[in-house]
């Protein structure tokens, strides 16, 4: 009988075998969505990538250096952060070489010493410490499942399948596939849609593209398009968990659901929505997770160095060797986000000045601060080149450009109408924060507030085209969601009963149909007030309703605490439910997340450029007639990367946005760099004059320009019939013909 009872009794360490059949099946969940649009043998590639080439070695370098083993989600998240960090690190060095296609050798180099060393192989595959319990591990494969599908309903399944549909594309999708193709070939990367100028931006995503390019030979449009945001998100849901479970209650009090409802929150949340034609800024990760791949490995990034942060600031910067991985993510993500490293620095100024007035050692706040100011302001000379990509100090003019401004624009006071309107639907879907209590003096925990609030000012106080700015925000959200769901967690800690989950689970039900119905009351009302109202009636009727069922149960704590802890967590799971709406209703849809539009390229375009990508070599010169995605009015949206993006050629002229050159004549007119006229007229003359009305002169300009291929769009404009007397056809579709220069 005492075996028996010691069999049956809480296992202190691996996982269990519920809490593995969980994470398997968010495995294959993800596997399933893979190959949804990709190949069976695309897929089993890829996947087989990325677990043996980035996330073992990761895996291994996490424990062994960090001294890490708490548990399997932290563990794989990480190290895929960190076998990323490792990828792009030897590509970069392989590349400079000219050897980037062997650059996954690191890998098993890695994976050998960690089986040969006995030392290392005793660190490396030992059993974990504090194992994901199995309710914690379903709820957490809840949460994810969900925010993945809501990821995958408005991105890939939207999008795809890629160069088919000119009425639906991204172009920042085909701009990104370019840089990944430049990335195949040069060091540094090059505008590829602009003759190959130099390009200052943040590219250590496409070079860990082009990397995985080379090791799987899997086409980029698949990886881009299809493949390569997934296992980024994944593992970010996995460490939005990890940094949980650092300052949430332990699991004994019965806060399972802190780390699940931080990947829920930070997936879908960010901002309640009481307007029912009027998003209040998508901040979420589920809003960039696909369409913005560099702000997806950024999220990803920031984690991974907030976890090992929050330790070393803890432990007082021991063990030494865990700054070796702070340092590995501080380069790493110098050229992941640009937004990174100014967060992260403000949250160790946060830390020191908490550190000294409680007079403990600064020092570890100190030396990662200036390991963050010393790679920001390398990364500043080295990868950005000194530009700031149009980013400017203009403060408040983010309610200007967010959408509450517009509906508000006859009143006197719209931009403080509109930003106290934008500022308490984020509050509101924030509002565990303001609970967290005696965890303030935890530096781990004010570490993390400086993050946020350097992600709140960031926003708040530059301005940039296209609202870029809130990738400030939308890199710090993770990390306020995390101390949301603490503060939650907290507070209705208070009450004094594990099944404080019941309180919580039911006022965020309620919370949602609460706020759907009160958006639906409210959407013939005109201005803001109203919704608003009729959404603070919907919160108070919520809370109060739980709170007297809490009491009418005899369930302990008090009835104020009950009815506070209800209305936050109605206020935070609430704001989830336009995302969650998205998956079914593309008008809910629209306030959230992007939705396609005109400009893409026909199957037979796609082609033709695939067709010069195999018939060329890196290098050739392209010149084409396509230059804009829309043209209307006399104006040119040039952000026409496509053909260097699939034929992986530089273009002459192919767009000229999104180029440093545009970023800084828009910053000098404050104009849009995307409208901006290309600012050489003369050249843009002589290059379409050749496909428009050919002359041997016009063919010899383009000759000593170093052009070898010409890429007639039919759809671009009139392409001469005389150009073929000039220059050799080589291949023909129906939109698009393509010459060679003889």
């Amino acid at each position: 009988m005492r075996a028996k009872a010691r069999r049956r009794g809480p296992r202190t360490a691996g996982p269990s075998l519920s809490g593995l059949v969980a994470g398997l099946s968010v495995v294959v969940l993800a596997i399933v969505l893979l190959a949804l649009q990709a190949t069976v043998f695309e897929v089993a590639r890829f996947v087989l990538f990325t677990v043996v080439a980035v996330a073992l070695p990761g895996f291994a370098v996490w424990r062994l250096i960090g001294g890490y083993g708490r548990n399997l989600v932290e563990d794989l998240s990480a190290g895929f952060a960190v076998g990323t960090a490792g990828q792009v690190l030897v590509y970069l060095a392989s590349a400079s070489v000219g050897l980037q296609a062997w650059s996954w050798v690191w890998a098993p180099v890695v994976l050998v010493i960690t089986f040969v060393d006995g030392d290392a192989r005793a660190r490396v595959w030992r059993r974990v410490e504090r194992p994901v319990r199995p309710l914690q591990a379903w709820l957490l494969a809840a949460s994810t499942a969900v925010v993945l599908l809501i990821v995958y309903r408005r991105g890939p399944a939207q999008f795809l399948p890629a160069y088919t549909d000119p009425l639906r594309a991204y172009p920042d999708l085909a701009f990104q596939q370019a840089l990944a193709a430049s990335a195949k070939y040069d060091v540094p990367i090059s505008t590829l849609w602009l003759g190959g100028e130099p390009m200052k931006y943040h590219t250590f995503f496409h070079q860990a593209t082009a990397a995985t390019q080379w090791g799987t030979r899997i086409d980029l449009t698949d990886l881009i398009h299809s493949l390569s945001w997934l296992p980024l998100f994944l593992a970010g849901c996995g460490l939005v968990f990890a940094l949980a479970g650092r300052l949430a209650p332990t699991a004994e009090s019965g806060a399972t659901w802190a780390g699940p409802l931080a990947v829920f929150v930070a997936g879908l949340g960010g901002a309640v929505q009481p307007l029912a034609s009027t998003g209040l800024g998508g901040i979420s990760t589920a809003v960039a997770a696909y369409l913005s791949p560099t702000q997806n490995l950024g999220v990803l990034i920031t984690l991974a160095f907030c976890v090992v942060a929050v330790d070393l600031l803890r432990a007082d910067g021991r063990p030494r060797s865990r700054w070796v991985l702070l340092v590995l993510l501080a380069l790493i993500a110098a050229g992941s986000k640009s937004t990174i490293l100014p967060l992260v620095g403000t949250g160790f100024a946060f830390a020191f000045l908490q550190l000294g007035l409680v007079r403990r050692s600064t020092r570890p706040a100190f030396l990662g601060g200036l390991l963050s100011l010393t790679v920001f302001v390398a990364a500043l000379i080295a990868i950005f080149g000194g530009s700031t990509w149009g980013t400017e100090i203009k403060p408040f003019e983010t309610f200007v450009q967010l959408a509450p401004y517009p509906m508000l624009v006859s009143n006197p006071h719209a931009q403080l109408l509109a930003g106290a309107t934008t500022l308490l639907s984020w509050a509101l879907a924030a509002s565990g924060l303001f609970f967290l209590g005696r965890r303030w003096r935890d530096t781990g925990a004010v570490f993390l507030a400086g993050v946020a609030v350097a992600g709140l000012l960031g926003t708040v106080l530059t301005t940039q085209s296209g609202v870029s700015q809130l990738y400030f925000l939308r890199t710090a959200f993770p990390v306020i969601a995390v101390l949301a769901a603490v503060g939650l967690a907290n507070l209705v800690g208070r009450l004094g009963d594990r099944r404080a989950v019941v309180l919580v689970g039911a006022a965020g039900i309620l919370g949602l149909i609460a706020v759907a119905f009160a958006r639906s009351q409210s959407s013939d009302l005109r201005g803001i007030k109203g919704p608003w109202a009729w959404s603070a009636v919907a919160v108070a009727a919520v809370a109060v309703l739980v709170a007297v069922g809490w009491k009418l149960a005899r369930r302990p704590g008090s009835f104020f605490v009950a009815l506070i802890g209800a209305a936050v967590a109605a206020c935070m799971i609430g704001a989830t439910l336009v995302p969650l709406q998205g998956f079914v209703s593309d008008k809910a849809s629209n306030l959230v997340f992007a939705h396609p539009f005109r400009g893409g390229a026909t199957a037979a375009e796609a082609g033709a450029a695939q067709w010069l990508r195999r018939n060329s070599a890196p290098g050739d010169l392209v010149a084409t007639n396509a230059h804009c995605i829309i043209e209307r009015d006399g104006l040119c949206d040039s952000r026409h990367f496509w053909l260097a993006a699939l034929s992986e050629r530089p273009v002459l002229i192919e767009g000229w946005s999104y180029s440093n050159q545009a970023n800084r004549i828009a910053l000098e007119n404050d104009g849009n760099p995307s409208l901006i006229p290309y600012w050489n007229r003369e050249e843009l003359v002589a290059n379409d004059i050749a496909f428009k009305a050919p002359t041997p002169a016009a063919i010899e300009r383009l000759r000593q320009a170093g052009v070898r291929w010409l890429y007639a769009d039919h759809r671009a404009g009139t392409v001469s019939p005389a150009l073929r007397n000039y220059v050799r056809l080589r291949h023909a579709t129906l939109d698009a013909t393509i010459y060679e220069l003889r």
